[in-house]
């Protein structure tokens, strides 16, 4: 059976907006989001978390800022963010979250006559180095706990990011995070990676296409949505369905149920 749940929205004014939301849909969990200064970690309401945990049976995932860079080459910008990554896996101790995810950084570009140029390819040696000792720290912090850290797929993944994925991949406590709208918006061109790795996929996010527009309710665009169900149940991944608005959550929800996709 499939898990499903909802991000945190801008409409949504507090984590117990969110929760009573998530229990209308009847939805499994809620995806906490960094991005917005209500669902930073110090500040999330831990008891109210747990309770609804313990009283509704809902669980959460936790989205780390977009701007995560975890390879930077700035040794105090890695520090921050490897410490926001700890501070995570606090959290998700403290309420069994299963995963955390994040996005993964393509770095600066230099372009030139002949084309852009990736700085985390050009100076792949220390790039592979920041990577590994990101992976390290990860990895030693979560120790045996059931977490996984998910990278997800933003805008096209160039070479150098697939063998900086990769270096990730090393560790157990790394996974992958298929956002099917992201991979629709590039011609579904990530899509040979995760097939790739397709063991190692344990979490969806899930929306319509519609052309250049993603982020849509489910049904109302080209994305051939039972085929990524389908993926994600025959890996055992969570679903969330990130639309933008309740509206479109709602749509969303509705449309899973008319197609008997829900389960």
């Amino acid at each position: 059976m499939l898990n499903f749940g909802m991000p945190f929205l801008l409409e949504t004014k507090s984590v117990e907006q969110a929760i009573a939301i998530a229990e209308r849909l009847n939805l499994d969990f809620v995806e906490l989001n960094s991005n917005f200064p209500n669902s930073q970690a110090q500040k999330l309401p831990l008891s109210t978390l747990q309770a609804a945990q313990n009283e509704l049976g809902i669980h959460y995932t936790f989205h780390l800022d977009d701007s995560m860079s975890i390879a930077d080459f700035n040794p105090y910008v890695r520090k921050a963010y490897l410490e926001t990554t700890l501070e995570a896996i606090e959290l998700a101790s403290q309420l069994d979250m299963p995963t955390i995810n994040i996005h993964f950084a393509e770095g600066n570009i230099v372009t030139l006559p002949d084309g852009r140029h990736y700085l985390f390819d050009y100076y792949r040696e220390e790039f592979y180095a920041n990577l590994r000792e990101y992976r390290d720290a990860v990895e030693a912090a979560i120790g045996k706990k059931p977490i996984r850290i998910s990278v997800e797929n933003t805008f096209g993944w160039a070479e150098n990011a697939r063998k900086g994925i990769e270096v990730l991949l090393e560790s157990p406590v790394f996974g992958l995070c298929l956002d099917v709208g992201h991979n629709c918006l590039v011609n579904y061109g990530d899509s040979d990676f995760f097939e790739k790795n397709r063991s190692r996929l344990i979490h969806v996010h899930l929306h319509d296409c519609l052309g250049r527009k993603d982020h849509q309710a489910l049904g109302t665009g080209d994305i051939d949505l039972a085929k990524w169900l389908g993926l994600a149940k025959e890996c055992g991944a969570s679903v969330l369905i990130e639309t933008k608005t309740i509206a479109a959550l709602e749509e969303s929800v509705a449309w899973l149920r008319a197609h008997d996709l829900k389960e």
